[in-house]
This record gives structure tokens, sequence and C-alpha cells, in this order.
């Protein structure tokens, strides 16, 4: 079986890492290759070390490969991919197209969810992650006149292999102190991530735990105005780019935050509970979810940073 996957872009998100986690845990007899719309990234480069091929296209180049190399299965992710894949997969005749939608799309304009309520009929097929997920896709159907199976299928975790590292070798990788407490995120610096709030969420942590060092592992279009922003703190804020050793991240932690406006079901905070690390994170997507099935987290509202400066206090107090 042949298997087309259209992504809008290869840099480092979760979305992306999906996508590369599917490919390198694939049966031997499917035969995969990717194609992005937009820019090549870390995770291009993942997916082409495994084996996979991956190629920039455009609609029109993608419609002719359809046409001519006909694969058995589509398979889009992200937003500008959806509507793409599921248009240009239909008019070429691939016989099932699987769109993944793993955001509950609150940037999204008017114009955005029309589009997205005209293309997913064309779909056999959509999974999502979240219960929040689920219902975003369930209203943007609600209307339509064919619809395709909806799929939960929950994020995973491979618990048995994601053990921690050793702290004290993790931490010296890092060169953090011995007897610092230590405050980590992993994300895209990104709107969406809510990156913008990461100085002010910084200033008022630092200020006041004179042991606190915050890290911050990814890439992304904010990366250099962040920087500039918190210059002052020196190396107790640690910019370290994008974590292939998501592990020696994490067992350098004593908690982990998250301040994303938008979140489907976080692949990063599931990491960071498989590990046993407390955290906080908006109340957004599927994070009730997760918290709810028994991971220990504090659970602030969307877009209230003093409420999530107001948790990551009540986490400091008891780990100081």
């Amino acid at each position: 079986m042949t298997v087309a996957h259209l992504i809008t872009s290869l840099e480092g998100g979760g979305t992306e890492n999906f996508l590369f986690q599917i490919l390198q845990g694939s049966p031997k007899q499917y035969q995969h290759r990717v194609f992005y719309l937009g820019r090549d990234g870390v995770m291009g480069e993942r997916i082409r070390q495994i084996g996979v091929p991956v190629e920039k296209t455009d609609p029109l180049k993608f419609y002719f490969w359809l046409r001519r190399q006909r694969p058995d299965v589509l398979h889009t992710c992200l937003h500008w991919a959806h509507q793409v894949g599921c248009v240009i997969g239909h008019l070429a005749k691939v016989p099932f197209i699987l769109s993944s939608h793993r955001s509950i799309d609150t940037w999204q304009k008017p114009w955005h969810r029309m589009m997205d309520r005209w293309t997913l009929p064309f779909c056999q097929a959509v999974a999502v992650n979240s219960e929040a997920a689920r219902q975003v896709i369930e209203e943007k159907l609600r209307s339509a006149r064919t619809r395709p199976r909806l799929y939960k299928i929950a994020n995973g975790l491979d618990f048995d292999a994601f053990k921690t590292q050793d702290r004290r070798q993790a931490r010296a990788h890092f060169r953090l102190p011995s007897d610092a407490i230590v405050g980590g995120t992993l994300m895209r610096l990104h709107a969406e991530k809510g990156a913008e709030k990461i100085p002010t969420f910084a200033k008022a942590l630092l200020d006041q735990y004179s042991r606190l060092y915050l890290m911050i592992g990814g890439s992304g279009p904010m990366e250099a105005t962040l920087k500039k922003q918190t210059a002052n703190w020196g190396n107790r804020i640690r910019w370290v780019g994008w974590q292939e050793d998501t592990l020696q991240f994490l067992s350098s932690l004593d908690f982990f935050w998250l301040l994303s406006r938008e979140e489907s079901f976080s692949q990063a905070l599931l990491e960071a509970s498989g590990v046993g690390l407390p955290w906080l994170a908006s109340d957004v997507g599927g994070v009730r979810e997760l918290r709810d099935s028994g991971a220990c987290g504090l659970i602030h509202p969307s877009q209230d940073l003093p409420a999530a400066i107001s948790n990551a206090g009540e986490l400091l107090g008891r780990l100081e």
C-alpha cells in the first residue's frame, strides 16, 4: 500500500512530530512519501534520515503527481495542507483521503471555517486526538450533506521506554546549578502557543524566586524578539532550541509549564506527565482530559496570565 502525506510545513511542532512518529513506526509493507507546501525544517531532516522521501510541492504539481502515481491513501496534516489535499485528492480520484486534525483552531477567521466546512466532506475519514477537537469538527460538519467518519485516536506514549535520565547528568548538560529550581517548556515559538507571554511570565517569577531558572526548548518566528525581550535575565532564562533528546530535557526539570492559547492534546504535556513532572497549563483543548486522567497539573483559564503566574507560584512554594 502506498501512502502520500501532505503537510503544510516540516518545522518543529507537535503535528510535524506526530507525522514523524507515524512514519518511524510504520510496518514495512507500507510505502510512504512526504510532500510539504511551505517550509522544510528539522522534521524534514528527521524523516529523510529514516529513509522516507521528502519533497516540496505546490497544488498543480501535487495534482499531477497523484494522477501519475495513484497512491492508495492521501493523509493531510495542518490547515493549508487539508485545504489543498482534500480538494486536489478528490479531483485526482485518490481512493481514500484521511485528514488528521490535531488542533482546536481558535485562530481561525470565519472564512477559514467556511473552507473547512467545504473541504472536509471530500475526506473519507478524519482523525482527532481529543474530545475538544472532535467537537470542533462536528460543528463544522453540522450542515454537511456528506460526512467523513470521525475517529478519536489519543496521543500515546511508551511508558516502559520513556524513563527519566540521570538528573545530575541532565543538568550538567544544560550547565544548570545543582541547587537550582528549574521550570521548562517545549513549544513552537508562535502566538498560538502563547509565546508572547513568556517575558512577563519570566519577570514575575524570576524577580521573586532567586533559585529559579526557566528553560525554553523549541524554535519559531518569535524567537529573536523573545530573546531580546528577556536578555536582561542572562543565563537564568535559557533558550535551548529544538530538543532531539526530549528525555534529557525533561529530566533536568522540576516542573513543566505551558501557556498555549490553542492545544488539541499536548504531546509535550503528556511526556512531562510520563516522567512524573508536575505542570501548569492553559485550560484549552484536551489539557483537562489529561489532568482528569490522573496527571499532576494545575490549570488556569486561557489567556489569564496572572492565574498562570499564581499557579506557578503555588508549585514553586512546594518545591522550595
